[in-house]
Parts: structure tokens; C-alpha cells; sequence
């Protein structure tokens, strides 16, 4: 193995979301440690420790918890390296990074850093939940204005001048047009259904299938819809509310996956799992809602 790579800080953070989806790292956690490798490598528990220092609550204990598999399945794609007791960039990776961050230095990329996901978005977003809910419960709701029937009959008049042939072929026209327009009425596509009411949308078994499914793996938003038996408009209303939450995310080409509040979930135990994923649907029928009760 070559020289240990050892990467300034300050140099990472010129790296973006967008340049780090280059190199394959798309998940938060991933480039967490990836980042912590890369400029502290060394012993694999005080790259750890040095990656989760910033971290709190929720996010640091599923760091705890997801480090391990985070660890090897970056070791599996050749991202990072693991011998003799020490946590290292893999070489080929090690390569690949230096060159981007050559080509950022140069103005090779022609990309302008842009802020991206940070850990203080990771930490914020729950405080940033909080306050759009209090928005939308001090909101006032406006009632649904009802639509008034635009349809009118005006009734066919005939002059008096017409001969009785005339008046019957006018009388044929009328009944023509009758059933013509009774046909086309017939044939127009039903209204879409509405979305259902929350607690009908938000129940524990639609998100025990979601955890279930989702853990370790992606599937475009069709398979996904078809597992949990949603479509149209209750399917993007179920993605765009555990969306919100950090319960799953949405990556390029329509894949879902389960974004670090649901990876939590995924791997907690049976008996915690239960009674946290019930307290879960309360909170996303809430959010659903914009109120306190759960209608």
C-alpha cells in the first residue's frame, strides 16, 4: 500500500454535494466518515469519534448504532481501507480525490461551491419542522368555495315561418344532439379521488411495509407504490410528508430510500421498534394535517 493520503479540512470543505456525487458519495453519513478518514485516518474507533463529534440526539446515537455497516460497506466499494488496525482512504479512491480537488483548484470543474447539506442542517431540521408547524396551526383555514353549476338549458327557438317537414328535421337535430352530448358526459373520465384523510393514509402497517422495504435497499417510486397499495395523488402526499420528517428521501430517476431518520428506525429493535413507530404515525398524521388533532 502506498503513502497514507491525509487531506486538510479546509481543503474538503471546497467540495460540494454535487462534486461529491461524482465521486459516488451521496448519503450524509457516508461523507461524514469519509471526510473524518480523510483528514484524520488512523485507529477505526477514533475516526469515529472524530466524525460524530458535532453530532446530538437522534443523529448521534444512529451514528453509534450505523457505524459498523457504514464502515464496511464503504470498505466493499473501495472507498475506504481497513488493515493492520487502521482506517485509511483506499488508494484508488485516494486518487480519484486528490485529482477532483486538483481540478476545483484549477477551475477544471467550472463548478462554484454551493452550500449543501451540512450537519448543522442535519441538526436544524427538526427545530426548522417545529416552526412551520406553529406557521401553519396559526394559519387560518379558508372554507372550500363551492362551485356553482355553469350548465344552462336554452331552449331552441323556431320561427313560425318553418314548415311542418322543417320543424320535424329541426326536432330529429335537437334529439341528435341530446344523445350525442349525454354520450360525450358519459364517456368523460372520473374526477381524480381525493387524497385520504390521515389516519387513513398514516397507519403503522403502511410503515412497518415502508422500513421494511426500504431497508438496505432503493426502489423507484412505482414499486414502492405498489407495495404499500398507493398511487396518484396518495402516493406523492405519503412520500412528500416522511420526506418532511427525514423518514425517506427521493434520488435521481424516482428512487426512494430511507433517509437517516428512517435508517434509524429500520434498525432498531422489535419491541422499541413498535412503540416508536406508532408515536411516528401520530407525528406524520400531525404534520398531514398542519393542527394538533388527528381529525
Amino acid at each position: 500500500m502506498s503513502e497514507t493520503v491525509v487531506i486538510d479540512p479546509e481543503t474538503l470543505s471546497k467540495l460540494d454535494d454535487q462534486l461529491w456525487r461524482r465521486l459516488g458519495i451521496t448519503q450524509t453519513f457516508d461523507r461524514l466518515l469519509v471526510e473524518a478518514t480523510a483528514s484524520n485516518p488512523g485507529a477505526p474507533a477514533e475516526v469515529q469519534s472524530v466524525a460524530g463529534r458535532a453530532l446530538q440526539g437522534g443523529a448521534a446515537k444512529f451514528w453509534e448504532m450505523s457505524f459498523p455497516q457504514i464502515k464496511k460497506d464503504l470498505c466493499r466499494r473501495g472507498v475506504l481501507a481497513e488493515s493492520t488496525g487502521s482506517l485509511t482512504l483506499a488508494d484508488d479512491f485516494a486518487d480519484k480525490l486528490s485529482r477532483l480537488i486538483h481540478d476545483v483548484d484549477e477551475g477544471v470543474s467550472r463548478v462554484e461551491p454551493t452550500p449543501g447539506v451540512t450537519l448543522d442542517d442535519v441538526m436544524k431540521k427538526a427545530a426548522e419542522r417545529e416552526e412551520k408547524e406553529k406557521a401553519r396551526k396559526s394559519a387560518a383555514r379558508k372554507p372550500r368555495a363551492r362551485k356553482t353549476s355553469t350548465t344552462s338549458a336554452t331552449p331552441r327557438k323556431r320561427s313560425g315561418a318553418k314548415s311542418d317537414e322543417a320543424a320535424d328535421a329541426a326536432d330529429a337535430a335537437e334529439a341528435t344532439e341530446a344523445h350525442e352530448t349525454k354520450a360525450a358526459a358519459s364517456s368523460r373520465p372520473a374526477p381524480a379521488a381525493r387524497v385520504a384523510p390521515p389516519n387513513k393514509l398514516f397507519t403503522t402497517i403502511k410503515v412497518n411495509k415502508l422500513l421494511d422495504h426500504l431497508d438496505n435497499t432503493t426502489l423507484a417510486r412505482t414499486q414502492l407504490g405498489q407495495r404499500l397499495e398507493l398511487s396518484g395523488a396518495n402516493l406523492d402526499r405519503f412520500l412528500e410528508v416522511t420526506g418532511a420528517l427525514d423518514i425517506t428521501r427521493i434520488e435521481r430517476d424516482d428512487l426512494v430510500q430511507l433517509h437517516w431518520r428512517g435508517r434509524e428506525l429500520a434498525q432498531t429493535s422489535s419491541a422499541d421498534r413498535r412503540m416508536t413507530v406508532h408515536d411516528l404515525v401520530r407525528e406524520l398524521r400531525k404534520h398531514a394535517l398542519g393542527e394538533g388533532d388527528e381529525g
